[in-house]
């Protein structure tokens, strides 16, 4: 005998499709009258607002191009599949690395596996295709690391298609909601910088009219952001014209970036007529004046289990960066400076022991490369110890190809006469991506960043010496260099000394400093500051903020914001 069921009945959602006409389709098994479970068949509303989630870098899977050439970049997502992945890269040469990935050679790729949970699985419904597969492919999801980024995609999915406990038909918000977002309206628990509004049922009210189905798309990161900017653009009107297409209302996007997906959303907003075509923006940790960990990694490596799949030093990450003008856009641009206890200045230093004007030994330090970044450090192909490029590390795999073949024939390689005007055209790429948004936000932008000093970040590149030198090191010759951020400078008489890259001490999420972060705070309108556990927020690292419930509760928070407080919204509810 089963026992009677006590309280509300449990409910299952049943997935709605949608015909060619666009009219709603559900399907459902019968079940015995004893069974207390209530099928809940959920319509789809007139009015759809597409979420679309952009990653940042290394956040998408590539492959080769051409049919069958297999991966380029697959993030490792964990288990044995990391360990495969770390074993292949082990035995890659620097030569290997560029060769592999050259943004001229890959692409997007798009059947990478996605695991929703069983909700999001029916709310996909709606998207076409015979399979979850198919249909989990179509919105992108399989194009990302699914680590970093699956959570946040299932959790927008879910929360903004069940504002309210169906069951209270409309009444009653649901727990998630309730926990997540109503009991952390305050500006300190938020980390709100600017004045701060709660949001109102009435809001979350309206905003529950809309559909938000939640699309991903991912970018080939070895190239110029303004090139995926483009294939963002191209993604915004498919998915809006397949809406249309349906009978249902579907003019603007909402973008929801992370890292650098965030300049690929303010280079897409600078696209003809794209700015109209996006209704706002959240920015999760972008470094929006880039990141002197860039510098740090070119220089030295990758850090910790990272280096092995991403370089272990200059040589491999030189081989691939200096060759791509993806990664080379997350420089420092010209706009960034650190902070100090004596206010903003430059970010390369090196410092070392010397003589004080009272006669006493003493710390002393000197900029390196002052003024134009990109002409004095990052451009600079002269004998300086510390500037960014070494040339004889840009083109390994073309130094292989022009060794004589047995048959004693030259085999030729780049059309290059020179390595370093290879570096110098995607630098300037970098540059001229840095100047189109110089500044440039999308009108209706919010954005959070982590000021943490529990996850430091290279808020400056400091070499440092703990003993005297003859003369300013800036002006030593290099006689060695190890690749991992250690260098050995000549002086006067002969004397050797060596200078090690230090730790990076600054606020922020481990890769982004608070420094570029903030910057963006005057162009939006609202950024929310997260301090750390000591300030009462969450820790969380750079590459799965997302995953950390206050990062969740800001960008719910944003999105149901910008959606109540827009003209859709007002023309819907005064219409007659």
């Amino acid at each position: 005998m089963i026992a009677p069921v006590k309280g509300p009945a449990p409910t299952r959602l049943v997935p709605t499709a949608w015909d060619e006409q666009g009219n709603e389709i559900a399907q459902s098994v019968l079940t015995g009258q004893r069974m207390k479970v209530r099928a809940l068949c959920l319509t789809s509303p007139d009015i759809v607002m597409p979420i679309v989630f952009v990653p940042g870098i290394m956040g998408t899977r590539l492959k080769l191009k051409g049919r069958d050439k297999g991966p380029a970049w697959f993030p490792p997502e964990g288990g044995w599949e990391t360990l495969a992945l770390a074993l292949k890269h082990v035995v890659r040469t620097a030569a290997d690395r560029q060769r592999l990935l050259n943004p001229d050679s890959t692409e997007v790729d798009e059947d990478g596996p996605a695991f929703p949970d069983d909700i999001s699985k029916t709310l996909l419904a709606f998207a076409p295709g015979k399979s979850d597969a198919e249909r989990i492919k179509w919105r992108g999801w399989g194009q990302l690391h699914a680590d970093s980024y699956l959570p946040i995609l299932s959790l927008l999915e879910t929360s903004m298609a069940l504002i309210f406990d169906p069951a209270s038909q409309g009444k009653k918000l649901t727990s998630h909601w309730q926990e997540l977002v109503m009991a952390r309206q305050d500006a300190g628990k938020l980390g709100a910088q600017k004045p701060f509004t709660p949001l109102q049922e009435k809001q979350l009210q309206e905003a529950a009219e809309l559909l938000y189905p939640v699309h991903a798309v991912g970018y080939n990161w070895l190239q110029s952001n303004k090139v995926s900017a483009q294939r963002l653009a191209k993604e915004i009107e498919r998915i809006t014209a397949y809406y249309r297409s349906k009978g249902r209302s579907c003019e603007q996007v909402i973008l929801v970036t992370h890292s650098m997906g965030g300049l690929v959303a303010r280079a897409c907003a600078q696209l003809p007529e794209m700015a109209e075509r996006i209704l706002g923006v959240v920015h999760g940790v972008m470094p929006a004046l880039g990141a002197p960990a860039t510098y740090k990694r070119i220089r030295a490596g990758f850090e910790g289990a990272g280096q092995v799949v991403l370089g272990r030093n200059a040589a491999e990450c030189t081989a691939v960066m200096a060759n791509a003008p993806g990664p080379l856009e997350l420089l420092p641009t010209a706009q960034y400076k650190t902070w100090s206890n004596r206010g903003e200045r430059h970010w390369l230093r090196v410092s070392y022991v010397g003589i004080g004007q009272r006669g006493m030994a003493e710390e002393m330090e000197s900029f390196l490369g002052e003024g134009d970044p990109y002409r004095n450090i990052y451009l600079n192909n002269s004998s300086d110890w510390w500037k960014l490029i070494r040339e004889d590390l840009i083109d390994p795999a073309g130094k292989e190809d022009r060794v004589p073949s047995r048959e004693g024939k030259q085999v030729t390689g780049n059309a290059y006469s020179s390595d370093f005007k290879r570096f110098r055209d995607n630098l300037e790429i970098a540059a001229k991506l840095h100047s189109l948004i110089k500044d440039r936000y999308h009108a209706n932008t919010y954005a959070y960043y982590a000021s943490d000093p529990e996850q430091p970040a290279w808020n400056e590149v400091h070499w440092k010496i703990r003993s005297s030198v003859p003369k300013d090191p800036a002006n030593g010759k290099l006689v060695a260099d190890d690749l991992n951020g250690s260098v050995t400078l000549l002086f006067d008489g002969g004397k050797r000394r060596t200078f090690r890259i230090q730790e990076g001490t600054g606020k922020g999420d481990g890769t982004v400093p608070a420094e570029s972060a903030e910057s963006a705070t005057k162009h939006v309108i609202q950024m929310f500051k997260h301090e750390g556990k000591a300030n009462g927020h969450d820790s969380y690292e750079h590459q799965y903020s997302y995953n950390a419930p206050i990062a969740q509760s800001v960008c719910l928070y944003s999105i149901v914001k910008m959606v109540a407080e827009s003209d859709l919204i007002k023309h819907a509810f005064t219409e007659p």
